[in-house]
């Protein structure tokens, strides 16, 4: 995921609670990702499902190694 995507992706829901609420409410995977390529796609970008689940694997490492 290019890291500029992804950093105004972050900026955006970071200033956003009712978009953060949305978000949290989804339980599917399949449905979060399809959120955040809508998000993306509203700026003017194209997500890869690959990419996004590359990134959400990698904030989940960053979490766990933090949280040790």
């Amino acid at each position: 995921m290019d890291a500029h995507l992804f950093h105004l992706l972050r900026q955006r829901v970071h200033k956003d609670h009712a978009l953060q609420a949305r978000l949290f409410e989804l339980t599917d995977p399949t449905d979060f990702f399809a959120a955040i390529q809508a998000l993306a796609e509203e700026s003017g970008y194209t997500l890869e499902q690959a990419d996004l689940l590359e990134a959400t694997l990698a904030g989940r490492r960053a979490w766990h190694n933090k949280n040790r």
